[in-house]
């Protein structure tokens, strides 16, 4: 007997098998493999995981933009300060901008200015956004954004929503809810962080679905903390802002890819009565 049936009849008595040796180019296809099954793994986690977290509200209350004739629309207001009310004010101020692909539209109604017996004061609003597609493109609506600000003027400051007013049409509003600290306090969920944190709103094409146009309306309300005779000059800026893209879905789930923004803004200057 040879010595390799030696060792062949060794193995069959021990019921071993024999170990079959794996060359360089097995190991680099099974590493792929490897990789290609954890690529998978982390993208149906990420994927798995960023949807349970994200939470998206769709407002009950129907948005409309209303009719205006904008070339009879001034961009900013004047307000005179004074110590009786201007109950209704009822002044309009609005401004629109447009390219080739879509148009934003941005009304600010002044409804009413309270005086208060301490020499503060109290302006009422309603901000109506409104975007639309104009054009034959490939591009679609991503977010619709209101913001407004009055810099560092200590004597301005603003008051939570309500939320139940707010109105819209092909938006939804991210309400997860969590722990978001801010400069003037926490708050449960990134609406209201966004509001009051920020001061702005985000209505989001959450699904990248092929809508028209968009909007929202809400009621909001300005303090002015300066108190009589010492009154001080304001000016608030308020902002919507379009961004749109394009709306891309591929192996590893959907997401938006070459976004842009188109922007417009008002302005109200608050001015002490009689200044003006």
């Amino acid at each position: 007997m040879t010595e390799i049936e030696e060792i062949n009849d060794k193995i069959k008595e021990s019921g071993a098998k024999p170990k079959r040796k794996l060359g360089k180019g097995g190991k680099i296809a099974i590493i792929g493999v490897v990789i290609v099954i954890g690529i998978f793994i982390g993208a149906y986690l990420a994927v798995t995981l960023t949807v349970s977290q994200e939470k998206f509200w769709k407002p009950q209350n129907e948005f409309t933009m209303p009719t205006e004739d904008w070339n009879k629309v001034r961009e900013n207001y004047l307000l005179e300060r004074g110590n009786s009310d201007v109950d209704p004010l009822n002044k309009t101020i609005g401004n629109f901008i447009k390219n080739d692909k879509f148009v934003v539209y941005l009304k600010e109604d002044l409804k009413r200015y309270d005086a208060h017996n301490d020499g503060t004061g109290e302006l009422w609003i309603q901000p109506y956004l409104y975007a639309g597609r104009i054009g034959d493109t490939s591009y679609r609506i991503k977010e619709l954004v209101f913001h407004f600000s009055y810099g560092d003027d200590r004597n301005v400051s603003y008051l939570s929503m309500d939320w139940r007013k707010l109105g819209a049409k092909n938006l939804y509003f991210d309400v997860t809810s969590g722990k978001y600290s801010g400069p003037y306090g926490t708050y449960d969920n990134k609406l209201d962080s966004d509001w009051m944190n920020y001061y702005r709103i985000v209505g989001v094409n959450k699904d990248g679905e092929d809508i028209k146009d968009c909007g929202f309306t809400f009621p909001m309300q300005l303090l002015f903390f300066d108190e009589y005779p010492n009154w001080t000059n304001h000016t608030i800026t308020f902002t919507a802002t379009l961004y749109y893209g394009k709306y891309v879905n591929g192996w590893f789930g959907s997401g938006w890819q070459d976004v842009h923004e188109l922007s417009s803004s008002v302005e109200i200057y608050v001015v002490p009565e009689g200044s003006g």
